[in-house]
């Protein structure tokens, strides 16, 4: 594949995701990571389409801003903060729990670290989250069954959500795209209807979300904010927010 050819492909890539990472380029079009690197350089000094570099990739930038990032690109950004919010919402975790875990960079990093917990049951819809609680034979951990998203690593669709139905859990984290105090918003449908299963068969649930996502809605409401126990932050909000949540009955943890 010569340059012309790979400039083509990326574009229509770009036109169709919104935003991929520089690996996921690289594996689409049978390169090295290096030459997309290039390309992507030649691509921003000719200003020839409209999209921006960030660290780990490219988004797509004309009337494409409430796309949602692909894993590898979100696993680069807002890194300090998703711990922060992974080491708290561990400690809302007991031994012997049983859990839903959604899929998300952040919710990544908690499997990362969920190890130190003893007898846990652990339902995922997410690939990448599997593979990191699989590392621990003290968990027991169940992948579901379904469409598998490509470049985002989720699981979704209608077998997915049958597969959920036949469980009940004590605790679940949610990712979220977005939200106010209208609600929770995510940027494609293919985990909503995941999300809300979650929500449903669960007896906690616990939204994850750095203070990027504040503020923010995205293409589907997912829920009213009402259905969580807490929204675990990075930062903290504003008192005015806060006592507004709190009418609803929702704590904010930072």
């Amino acid at each position: 594949m010569n340059k012309a050819e790979r400039i083509q492909k990326i574009f229509e890539i770009l036109s169709s995701e919104g935003n991929a990472s520089t690996k996921y380029l690289a594996e689409a079009l049978g390169v090295s990571e290096a030459t997309i690197r290039r390309d992507l350089i030649n691509l921003s000094q000719e200003n020839t389409f409209p999209f921006q570099r960030v660290r780990g990739g490219v988004i797509y930038s004309l009337e494409k801003s409430g796309v949602e990032p692909m894993f590898d690109l979100k696993l680069s950004q807002m890194v300090d903060e998703k711990k922060k919010i992974a080491k708290m919402a561990l400690d809302l975790i007991e031994d012997g729990d049983s859990l839903f875990l959604d899929s998300g960079t952040t919710i990544y990093y908690l499997a990362k670290i969920i190890g130190s917990k003893k007898g846990l049951k652990v339902v995922t819809v997410d690939v990448k989250v599997a593979a990191e609680l699989a590392k621990h034979p003290n968990i027991k951990t169940i992948l579901a069954g379904g469409e598998v998203r490509s470049g985002y690593y989720s699981i979704g669709g209608d077998d997915t959500v049958n597969f959920l139905k036949q469980f009940r859990v004590e605790k679940a984290f949610l990712a979220t795209d977005g939200w106010n105090i209208d609600g929770t918003f995510n940027s494609s449908n293919f985990e909503v209807g995941i999300k809300r299963k979650m929500i449903e068969l669960s007896k906690k649930r616990y939204l994850l979300a750095d203070h990027t996502k504040y503020g923010k809605d995205a293409f589907i409401k997912v829920s009213d904010l009402d259905v969580f126990d807490a929204i675990i932050m990075d930062v903290p909000l504003s008192d005015d927010i806060v006592s507004r949540l709190k009418d609803k009955g929702i704590s904010i943890i930072f």
